[in-house]
């Protein structure tokens, strides 16, 4: 029997953390409740033990499985259409100041922003492109503000959309990801194939 793949190694976080070279004006508006503290006691957390109601990040088990042997995200009840599954976290910068080589970065705050997964984040980071996956994707990013006025991204179910228990989540990283991570060849491949490059949280 084979072994799972090893925790990819990442810090967990509850709310986003802020690069400081991100401007006043600029934070005061995505993070009001950092205006009530100095540290972020006041932000609306998002604990590993309610994110597991909705969704667990698990190892792939399946040989043909694009993300194989790296991990998925994985509904663990049933997720109605448009519900919110989990936030995506990570280290907030300014735009053109993130890891050009992480592949866990979204465009963030009108695209004044990037949010990068790679070290540190959420269980949100183990969710695959559809390619090679599903016909399409069954859920996506998407910006709220939370009780306390802050900016936050989240992955929810499509609208029409309901995944099964222990169905996969998957979203749509868009083109430009793998056009720019692989290649035209590696975006056409990943469309028409089961099989493409690999992401799913290899750490």
């Amino acid at each position: 029997m084979s072994s799972s793949p090893p925790l990819p190694s990442y810090r967990r976080i509850e709310t986003l953390e802020f690069s400081k070279s991100i401007p006043s004006s600029i934070l005061d508006d995505i993070c009001p409740s950092r205006l009530k503290s100095t540290s972020t006691f006041n932000a609306v957390k998002h604990t590993r033990e309610a994110a597991k109601k909705n969704c667990l990040g698990k190892p792939i088990q399946d040989l043909n499985h694009p993300a194989y042997p790296a991990y998925g995200l994985f509904a663990s009840r049933k997720l109605s259409s448009l519900e919110h599954v989990i936030d995506y976290h990570g280290i907030v910068t300014l735009n053109g100041e993130e890891d050009t080589e992480s592949d866990y970065t979204y465009s963030f705050a009108k695209r004044r922003l990037v949010i990068d997964a790679n070290a540190v984040g959420t269980e949100a980071r183990f969710c695959n492109d559809f390619r090679g996956i599903r016909e399409k994707p069954n859920a996506e990013f998407f910006e709220y503000r939370d009780r306390m006025g802050d900016l936050k991204c989240g992955i929810r179910v499509k609208k029409g959309e309901i995944i099964g228990k222990g169905d996969e989540i998957c979203v749509n990283y868009g083109k430009g990801f793998w056009l720019h991570r692989f290649g035209r060849e590696a975006l056409e491949k990943a469309s028409l194939s089961t099989r493409g490059p690999r992401r799913g949280g290899e750490g």
